[in-house]
């Protein structure tokens, strides 16, 4: 595995050829160069080992457009979970901030208030003890 792999139908400039131990170091950090690695290596094993009897040869072209379609589809479905996850922590927060809140109908000052809740009910002369 000497260089980074293409597909034909694939556009992916901002991948640079590479070889050797920069190859490596490259592929631990992009997905995409390493699943091309694989398939490469699987390719080269593939034809090496002359594939199996009666085997039907199977067309790059098509393997490269599955691929390319499952990482769509995988980027997709990565895209609604964040939205998702989004959306859970927008509704917490919301949910958190209108709880917290506290809104009072008594404009009165704080005398009148503290003399209110000192002040005997008048409701105790009625009780009988």
């Amino acid at each position: 595995m000497n260089r980074v792999p293409r597909g034909g139908d694939r556009d992916r400039e901002h991948c640079p050829e590479l070889s050797g131990e920069a190859l490596e170091r490259h592929l631990f950090v992009c997905a995409a160069c390493r699943a091309d690695a694989r398939l490469e290596h699987a390719w080269s094993a593939l034809r090496e080992s002359g594939g199996a009897p009666g085997a039907v040869p199977v067309d790059e072209r098509f393997v490269s457009r599955v691929l390319a379609l499952r990482r769509t589809a995988l980027a997709r479905e990565r895209r609604a979970r964040l939205l998702a996850a989004a959306a859970a922590v927008l509704l917490f927060f919301f949910f958190t901030g209108t709880g917290s809140h506290r809104t009072t109908t008594d404009h009165r000052g704080a005398e009148e208030a503290l003399v209110t809740v000192l002040a005997p009910s008048p409701l105790d002369g009625l009780l009988s003890e």
